[in-house]
């Protein structure tokens, strides 16, 4: 069941996030991801962030922004392979066509974020569409294929003859839009900051996938490629959060994924701008 995507405003810009799908994983799903702890602790920390274990989930948030005469769409979902594929529909429920979308940024190049840019017949979703992704994101990317059975190649094929850009993970994307390095969960992560007439949003992409990471951002995922590094970069962009208190957005967190970022005594605290459905 599609969500009506949600709304809102950063200066002059207009902001939607579109939910492309859910994963329930419960207990037994953050028992798999997470290595660091027990299930008494993750217990432990769901409640105190105000959710449930048995309940929890991993959530696709996607934004898109209207922003320096483009409508700018950040990652594209799985597209419903296996999971997600709600994006198109999300869209459509907020009257836009997938051929407004001028321009993709994305944050990374795990399936989560990529599939969703082509139909199962590798058809381009978005037609009009150009392209940035980080040049350390890109070359880990190709190594990725390489090593494996390289069934993505056609997809970076399909974007660099339709118009990809590689930049610095730390670069302007568009007057009032750039990328912030947050690297760790992949090599070339990167996070999207809007800047407009005073406000700002922060797109955090996965720097984390569960409320209890602001508790305890030393637990990682067993899908972030150096924890050393993805736990770093999870405290630093957390603490900068905080301090201050910028609108800051989630990819994998409940819908709409947006809130704000509080310091407590050990660790943060996530106060979400909207209650999950």
């Amino acid at each position: 069941m599609t969500v009506q995507p949600y709304s809102f405003q950063v200066g002059d810009v207009p902001c939607l996030i579109v939910l492309d799908g859910a994963s329930m994983l419960g207990a037994e799903g953050i028992l798999k991801r997470f290595p660091d702890a027990t299930e008494a602790d993750y217990r432990t920390a769901y409640q105190e962030a105000g959710f449930s274990l048995d309940e929890a989930q991993s959530c696709f948030n996607i934004l898109l922004l209207r922003i320096a005469g483009e409508t700018v769409l950040v990652d594209a979902g799985q597209g419903g392979r296996p999971r997600g594929g709600q994006l198109p529909e999300g869209l459509k429920m907020a009257g836009i066509d997938p051929a407004e979308v001028s321009l993709v940024v994305l944050t990374h190049a795990h399936v989560d974020h990529v599939w969703g840019l082509v139909s199962a017949d590798n058809v381009p979703v978005f037609p009009n569409a150009r392209y940035v992704l980080s040049e350390m994101e890109m070359v880990s990317w190709k190594k990725r294929i390489e090593s494996s059975s390289g069934d993505q190649a056609p997809l970076v094929e399909l974007l660099e003859d339709r118009g990809l850009e590689l930049i610095p993970m730390d670069a302007p994307i568009l007057p009032g839009l750039s990328a912030v390095s947050l690297p760790g969960h992949t090599p070339g992560q990167i996070g999207i900051v809007l800047e407009s007439r005073g406000q700002s949003l922060r797109h955090m992409a996965d720097l984390l996938h569960s409320p209890m990471q602001f508790a305890h951002p030393e637990w990682s995922p067993t899908f972030d490629v150096d924890t050393r590094l993805s736990v770093a970069s999870r405290r630093a962009a957390l603490a900068q959060a905080a301090e201050s208190g910028v609108l800051t957005m989630f990819y994998h967190l409940p819908f709409p994924g947006l809130g704000r970022v509080k310091r407590v005594a050990q660790g943060f605290l996530w106060e979400p701008l909207h209650p999950a459905p």
